[in-house]
């Protein structure tokens, strides 16, 4: 038992000695690139949000001739909602189809599914809005949360890859890294130490070679604390940079404001 396990630690100082900050280093990479696509999807929820409270303050205005005398708070925020989709998505794509862009439009819509989202996030908020009336104001913020947080395109990257986990992942990266390079230091004087125990003082040379083997093995327990500091700061910065609680209030604050503003106006108007 006890040779299986010396062989066992053995095979993971020399792997891990190889290797480690190869892979802290490619999980660094991915981390980024992910927390990007998270992000941007993040965004584009905002958008669509941001979207819907400029058009709903513009049909309070006045601003849409063709928008009718809605008395029913249902009826408005379908018409809003739907003006936002016409305009953020179907306007949008012809304008670029016109200037040759929309290849590069359909490609982020195909990695993003922003229109799905879209659509889905207007037909549950219909649903959720379809049966209250002037004398009874709903709870807009839950509305808000729930569909934004029931909608199957906003809540899995490519339909696959969950947000919510993925970013919970992300957040603990750091700390991982951290751990990283602690371990990657355990893992350099360990594969460094053994080595000690080869030197003959009758042999000058061969003695030199252990040293400068041990040595090279400490200069990895280093470097690996190092670059686990490294990554960690760094990750860190871009966490707080991109901060997925800040849009997502933001967005789910908007939504909720431009549907009470819709629901006041019902109320004047019945």
């Amino acid at each position: 038992m006890n040779e299986f396990i010396t062989n066992l630690c053995m095979t993971v100082i020399m792997y891990g000695a190889d290797n480690l900050m190869t892979m802290m280093v490619l999980v660094f990479c991915t981390g980024i690139v992910i927390k990007l696509l998270l992000y941007l999807l993040l965004r584009m929820e905002h958008s669509f949000s941001s979207g819907f409270e400029t058009r709903a303050h513009r049909y309070l205005n006045d601003e849409y001739k063709d928008a009718k005398a809605f008395t029913k708070f249902s009826d408005s925020v379908e018409y809003v909602l739907k003006r936002t989709y016409q305009e953020l998505y179907i306007k949008r794509k012809k304008q670029f189809r016109r200037r040759k862009e929309d290849s590069r439009v359909d490609l982020v819509n195909r990695i993003f599914l922003i229109e799905e989202g879209a659509k889905s996030l207007i037909l549950d908020t219909l649903k959720q809005t379809k049966y209250h009336n002037s004398r009874n104001a709903p709870n807009f913020k839950n509305i808000s949360k729930f569909v934004f947080r029931s909608n199957p395109y906003y809540t899995k990257l490519w339909g696959v890859i969950p947000v919510a986990l993925t970013n919970n992942v992300l957040s603990i990266l750091p700390s991982l890294f951290i751990i990283g390079g602690i371990f990657g230091t355990f893992l350099g004087i360990s594969k460094g130490l053994p080595a000690l125990k080869m030197i003959d003082p009758s042999d000058v040379a061969a003695s030199q070679t252990t040293l400068r083997l041990f040595l090279e093995s400490m200069t990895f327990a280093m470097y690996s604390s190092v670059v686990g500091i490294f990554l960690s700061a760094t990750f860190t910065i871009m966490n707080s940079f991109l901060s997925f609680n800040a849009v997502y209030l933001r967005l789910v604050d908007k939504f909720t404001q431009s549907l009470e503003l819709l629901w006041k106006d019902a109320v004047l108007k019945d």
